[in-house]
């Protein structure tokens, strides 16, 4: 009769290893800065507080969190940008 081996333990360090690399899979690396703050209103350019207004305003009329970039398009349009040839 021959004696079944039973399975090698993995050490126990080795075994914190790997679930603390499952754990931070897909996270991006910490590199000990904070990002940069977003400016504020009063430090902003009049048009990009217009561009964020108008995006605000259609968003709240129609229900919609995210538009796409074609609703974008229209938004911008709305504010006079034409295509230049």
């Amino acid at each position: 009769m021959s004696a079944k081996k039973s399975p090698a333990k993995k050490p126990a360090a080795k075994k914190k290893a790997t679930a603390r690399k499952k754990a931070t899979a897909g996270k991006p690396a910490k590199t000990g800065r904070k990002p940069a703050a977003a400016p504020k209103p009063n430090e902003m350019e009049p048009d990009v507080l217009e561009f964020i207004q108008a995006i605000d305003d259609y968003k709240r009329q129609a229900a919609r969190p995210f538009p796409s970039w074609s609703e974008i398009l229209e938004i911008v349009k709305r504010l006079g940008y034409e295509r230049g040839e």
